[in-house]
């Protein structure tokens, strides 16, 4: 159902302004820009409109539309990523199959409000049901590399995606002044916003490399760029899109943003060098060119795979220990 919440309009309108000024600062920045460096730059540009209006459009139908859209989100990273690990043939056929049924069971699960059952559902069943169908359907060459690939793969794109979904079922009784689609939202932007700025503080002023060997381009820089951003964002949205602050003294809850805003930034960080490391393993620069200037959908999501588990178990902390304070 389409959810209307005053807030959350004002808040998709938030993001599209300041996307609109970011956009008019990077066409001016690119007035000097050799055409090949013009010509990224502005195809990711579309992209992030193209992304700010899929997140919107999910936001507005609360937990289905958000569903839709990272269940999407996992189909098109897994195609990526089985290109990655093998040849159809290698993998076979039957466990892929088998590998999006599960996923689509998983996400089932998760919509239909048995999201427990969900989180021991589908790591169990695919570790148990890959082994076995491969053992018994495929050619045991390179059997525990791609069977273990597989079951990797799965557990990154479907479970740990699949964690920025679980949001929609956090505990507590009292919702985001946007509804509850608010954890989501705090949770992507803070995780892109994190992603970009490393990119452009690291471009432009990055000189100490942290990873060499498998994302030259990240620098120390970057990251601290990036973690202050971060950081200074979840401040400011955590009131509106979450209840971090609700019920808190002014020092716990700005300290709790903080805290979020710091995992979140290192977190997504470790996230990116993880899906870099599979990419560089596979020869590979990018997932794909699905997505003009920035890569594939796991070059996208390779942050959020790794962000959505630890936020979503940090709020469930949280929430248990406001039930259950320590010492009572």
């Amino acid at each position: 159902m389409l959810h209307l919440n005053p807030n959350l309009l004002w808040m998709i309108a938030g993001t599209f302004g300041a996307l609109s000024i970011g956009t008019t600062l990077r066409l001016i920045a690119l007035r000097n820009a050799s055409p090949d460096v013009a010509r990224k730059r502005i195809g990711s540009l579309k992209v992030w409109w193209l992304l700010a209006l899929l997140w919107s459009t999910a936001a507005l139908f609360g937990q289905i539309g958000v569903g839709v859209l990272v269940a999407l989100a996992s189909v098109l990273s897994l195609r990526e990523y089985l290109r990655l690990i093998g040849t159809t043939e290698q993998i076979g056929r039957f466990a892929i199959g088998c590998l999006f049924v599960v996923g689509a069971i998983h996400y089932l699960l998760i919509v239909c409000g048995s999201a427990v059952a969900a989180r021991l559902f589908f790591p169990i069943t695919a570790l148990l049901l890959f082994g076995a169908v491969r053992s018994t359907t495929c050619d045991m060459q390179h059997y525990t590399r791609i069977t273990a690939g597989l079951y990797w793969g799965s557990m990154l794109m479907i479970y740990g995606l699949s964690h920025a979904l679980f949001l929609f079922d956090v505990g507590s009784d009292v919702d985001p002044s946007v509804g509850r689609v608010g954890w989501f939202l705090f949770l992507v932007l803070l995780t892109e916003t994190n992603d970009i700025m490393q990119a452009l503080v690291g471009r432009k002023f990055g000189q100490r490399k942290i990873t060499p060997g498998v994302s030259p381009n990240k620098s120390l820089e970057g990251l601290v760029g990036g973690l202050a951003s971060t950081v200074l964002l979840s401040v400011l949205l955590a009131p509106l899109l979450t209840t971090l602050t609700l019920g808190r003294s002014p020092i716990s809850g700005i300290g709790l943003s903080i805290i979020a805003g710091i995992f979140i930034s290192l977190v997504g960080f470790l996230g990116d060098i993880n899906m870099s490391a599979i990419k560089r393993d596979a020869g590979i620069k990018d997932g794909s060119s699905l997505l003009p200037g920035m890569g594939g959908v796991i070059d996208r999501i390779d942050s959020l795979i790794f962000t959505g588990p630890v936020f979503y178990y940090f709020v469930v902390l949280l929430d248990q220990l406001s039930v259950n304070p320590v010492g009572k």
